[in-house]
């Protein structure tokens, strides 16, 4: 006769890997997101259906999908395990300094943006220990306590019935072209026109992996294209700007290239809210009125459940004030 099985006796490797090829529908995916061989989650699946005594998935053809018992376990595990990770949470929540806020930004505004104001933010709040990471690594800030705050730069889209707040801090911005004084100075003819930038070196970004198609993949290409659809350039122009454009030096990250462009060494197709400083401070030119509206947005992303932290409704409420007064200085240097 077999025992009933008891909590203290229970194979809570195996109950991992079966929640998570359960919730993933493939040993394969599971793998991946435990970091183990596919050869081991069939093993420790394996392991939970001789414990139980019931077969947990119907295997067929390389394919495998649940049992009615492993439907009815999954439920009930996916429950268990989300009420064990609310708790580690909040356990890990409590224990942190309180005065500690970390903020993860992506590399281009955390260097154009956001840290030249953060004197700003520690002045008004010095009680407050800011933590500043700068990546583009996507976070679970459900899952993930270690994080207060993300700033990240997409098309959006984030799913808020989890528990997150997300928000757009500009409704709009654009892109254009910009270079330094000591481009200016060594060019003896004036760029006034889009075909002149045939004479310059054009400083090559990547679009977001999201917004990469096989035959656009870049800015200055996918911007090409957008002033030739609305006809504000034409399509010889696009094809011969396009085609010069793609034999640039290539920049991972915005930052890299904008200061590129400050030392003399190419024109960069910049975001007007990360230029906008060194546009009144005369360290880039806007040569050309052309622009285009970006079509993708800077978020600023928290767990709603913190909404009522001190710490995290001072940053918050700061960033807000802090996109207000540039979007004042970005509708001045839009109308330039």
């Amino acid at each position: 006769m077999r025992k009933t099985p008891h909590l203290r006796s229970a194979p809570f490797a195996a109950l991992r890997a079966f929640e998570a090829a359960a919730r993933l529908g493939s040993f394969k995916h599971a793998a991946l997101e435990l970091s183990v061989t596919p050869a081991a989650i069939s093993h420790q699946i394996s392991s939970l259906e001789d414990y139980l005594g019931v077969p947990l998935f119907i295997r067929s053809n390389r394919l495998v999908q649940l049992s009615d018992a492993g439907r009815d376990l999954s439920q009930q595990v996916s429950a268990a395990f989300t009420q064990l990770q609310d708790a580690l949470v909040k356990a890990s929540s409590s224990t942190l300094d309180h005065n500690v806020l970390v903020v993860s930004a992506a590399p281009s505004i955390a260097a154009k943006w956001l840290v030249p104001r953060l004197s700003r933010f520690h002045a008004r709040h010095p009680d407050i220990d800011l933590r500043l990471s700068s990546e583009n690594q996507t976070h679970d800030l459900i899952k993930d306590a270690s994080i207060d705050v993300v700033l990240r730069y997409g098309k959006g889209g984030y799913n808020t019935d989890n528990g997150l707040h997300v928000e757009k801090l500009w409704e709009e911005t654009y892109l254009f072209p910009v270079y330094g004084l000591k481009t200016f100075a060594a060019k003896r003819t004036p760029l006034q026109k889009p075909s002149d930038l045939l004479s310059h070196t054009l400083l090559r970004l990547p679009l977001p992996p999201d917004r990469q198609t096989a035959e656009v993949g870049e800015r200055w290409q996918a911007w090409l294209q957008q002033l030739a659809l609305d006809e504000a350039i034409s399509q010889a122009d696009q094809k011969a700007l396009q085609e010069h454009a793609s034999k640039g030096p290539f920049y991972s990250h915005e930052h890299l290239a904008i200061d590129t462009a400050k030392s003399g060494h190419g024109i960069c197709l910049a975001l007007d809210v990360l230029v906008i400083e060194d546009l009144f401070a005369h360290h880039l030119i806007r040569p050309i009125s052309l622009s285009s509206r970006d079509p993708f947005s800077h978020w600023m992303i928290y767990r709603q459940q913190d909404a009522q932290s001190h710490k995290l409704m001072a940053f918050a409420n700061w960033i807000r004030d802090e996109a207000a007064s540039s979007s004042k200085a970005l509708a001045n240097c839009r109308s330039a």
